[in-house]
This record gives C-alpha cells, structure tokens and sequence, in this order.
C-alpha cells in the first residue's frame, strides 16, 4: 500500500519527476504549470499504467491521467487515488503480466 512518506519531498518536483510502482501499476508523478486568470498555477499530474513496460513503450490507450493541487495535501491525496484505483482497476494490472 502506498503511503504519502513513499513520495519525496515537495521540493523534489520543482525540478523532476517521480517514477514508482505498486504491484503491476507504474506511475509518474511530475509538477505541471498552467495559466489561471493571467497567472501561472502549478499541479500534480499523474499518469499510471499497467506494466511491464516503461511509459514511453506503452501504448498511449493503456495510460490514464488525474490531476491533484500541488501540495503535500496534494500528494496524500496521490497517495490515496493510487490505491483506489490498484483496487478498482485489479484485473488490469493483472493482465499486464500476461503480456
């Protein structure tokens, strides 16, 4: 199960990404910045995947993507969608092992 220490410190995604697994599902957790009423707003983006691949060989209809506040409330909340979706989603990750 993943827990919010399993993530670094907020300072590591101003300048990269973070990549990790939980079981068959990979992930991708990197700073993004858009603009919001003429000013610049940052957010988590994460985009999980089943494996066995790294992310730029899977196919792009495997991968899906959410959205979090760039915080350290942001990434519990990563932390917390992750699992969710491990469980929601167990045959996936499942059949990835049979590719």
């Amino acid at each position: 199960m993943l827990e919010r220490k399993d993530f670094l410190a907020l300072n590591f995604y101003k300048k990269s990404s973070f990549f990790g697994s939980r079981g068959n599902m990979n992930f991708r957790i990197s700073k993004e910045e858009r603009e919001v009423e003429e000013a610049k707003e940052n957010y988590f983006k994460v985009i999980y995947w089943p494996g066995p691949y790294n992310l730029a060989t899977t196919a792009d209809t495997l991968k899906q993507e959410a959205e979090f506040p760039f915080s350290d409330e942001g990434l519990e909340s990563i932390a917390v969608f992750l699992n969710e979706q491990y469980e929601k989603q167990a045959e996936l990750w499942k059949l990835s092992t049979m590719r």
